[in-house]
Parts: C-alpha cells; structure tokens; sequence
C-alpha cells in the first residue's frame, strides 16, 4: 500500500516537474542559432584539427559511454531498468560523436543535431528514474523508441526549410530540463527500488558543475591559459556518465558476488534489442 501511494506521489512530481519546465520554456526568450552560439574561447588548432581541444575532450566521454552500456547490459537489474540507461548510454555516444563533428566543423545543423542527442539522453535518462520509481512501462523499448524518435523529428523539423534565425532550441533545452528537475526530485527524497538518491546527488553535482564551466568559458580560458570553461563541460558530462557507468558496473559485481542470475528471457541479447539508434 505504502508502494502506491509512493507511486502517485512520484506520478505528481513529475508532472509537476514536467509543467515547471514547461511554464519556463514559455516564459522565456527564444533561443536561436545565430554566430554567437558557434563562438568559444579556444579555437586554437592542433595537428590540422580546427577547436582542437574541444573536439579532443569528448573522446573521454565516447569511451565512458561504451563502458557504461557494457555495464548496465551486465547490471542485474529487470529490463525496464537496463533499457533506458543502455540507450542513455548508446545516447552519450552518439552526442560525443556529433558534438566533436560540431567543434571540428561549426554549423548551424551540427548544433541542432547535438542538442537533439543531449536531449535524447537527457529524457532516457528521466524514462529510468520514471520506469524506476513510477511505472515499469515507462523504461519499456516501445516508450524509449517512440520517445528519441519524436525528438529526432523534433530536430529535423527546426533544420527544414527554416533559415537558422528562426530555429528556437527553446524544445529542445525543454526536454534537457525535465530529467534534472526529475533527478532533483530523487535525490531529495524520493524514493524508489533501484536507485539510491546519493547517486542523483553526484550526478546533479557534476551537471551542475558543468552548467557553471560553461558560463565561465572566457573567463577560466583567459585565467588558466590553456583549457576553457567549454571543454572542462564536456569533461564534467563525461564524468557523470563515468559515475553512471560505475553505479551499474558496481551492480553487475554484486550480481557475481551473490551468484544471482536474471532472468534470461529478460536479457537484452544485442545492442540490436535495446537499441541502437538513439542520448
């Protein structure tokens, strides 16, 4: 009984966590694409690569994502759990991808794509924490499909036929929102199954960390010399999923430790069956 009732507040949560990011996105200015948003403190080249250290910095996190889809494939946690964190996973490589293309070839539609794969990852991530706390349907492949393909065609709808001063990230910057406001949730209390809300502590410490590097781009590359605000951002990203990876990695060991098994029919058998196209 005290598990439902558990259940409908966390339902409130999030909606109303839902309707806060909402009311902001409406309240606010539009966001568009326009030379300011391509302009960084370090553009310095290196060995022919434009931006080099930009470009460079989201290597740590394409090998942090591998090792955390590995882990969480491994994890000893139901399917609804491992599905969402896998594409998160799969997500954070992609963004890596996309973002160090954007760096080493700034445009207009390398932007967009970029934040459609933060915003991908960013809603897997909240579908775990919802699948987790609220209902398992919600970290189903079904939901995890439809949710990356909508903001995929989200994404193409802003690049098509719009000329770049009229694309809005306003959307997009939405669905990153939710899931911290989510996270936020967790970690003050919240509880649920699977997850203990020390973990969304870390994990909203290092977003956190990362929102103010970002900020401070000039002004930490002017007082160090050689690294801006921008980079140690993705260095700071990378480091959340690199806590995620561990979480589900200390999981899979206490699986082998215990000798428990899941359920194989519960197993995803392939990247192919949790899927590979997500973020």
């Amino acid at each position: 009984m005290s598990w439902q009732l558990g259940k409908r507040g966390a339902f409130v949560i999030a909606l109303l966590a839902v309707l806060a990011a909402a009311g902001w996105a409406q309240a606010s200015n539009p966001v568009p694409v326009d030379a300011a948003s391509h302009r960084y403190a370090d553009s310095r080249a290196w060995v022919g690569i434009p931006n080099a250290l930009n470009v460079l910095v989201n290597v740590p996190l394409f090998w942090l994502a591998v090792w955390g889809w590995c882990a969480t494939r491994a994890a000893d946690w139901p399917r609804s759990m491992r599905v969402p964190w896998q594409w998160f996973h799969f997500s954070a490589m992609v963004s890596a991808l996309t973002s160090a293309a954007y760096h080493a070839v700034p445009s207009d539609a390398f932007f967009v794509v970029s934040h459609v794969g933060q915003a991908s990852g960013f809603m897997l991530l909240a579908l775990g924490v919802l699948a987790a706390r609220v209902d398992r349907r919600f970290g189903s492949t079904a939901v995890c499909v439809s949710v990356v393909a909508t903001i995929a065609l989200a994404g193409a709808g802003m690049l098509s036929g719009a000329p770049p001063a009229a694309i809005d990230l306003r959307p997009l910057m939405l669905l990153e929102a939710i899931p911290v406001l989510l996270i936020v949730a967790s970690a003050s209390g919240w509880a649920g199954p699977l997850a203990r809300p020390s973990n969304g502590i870390v994990v909203l410490g290092f977003y956190a960390l990362a929102k103010l590097f970002e900020a401070a781009d000039s002004a930490i590359f002017s007082a160090s010399g050689w690294i801006s605000g921008h980079s140690l951002m993705h260095l700071t990203l990378a480091a959340a999923v690199g806590w995620m990876a561990y979480c589900a990695t200390v999981a899979g060991l206490r699986s082998a430790d215990t000798g428990s098994t899941p359920d194989p029919s519960q197993r995803p058998s392939s990247l192919n069956t949790t899927g590979s196209n997500a973020m």
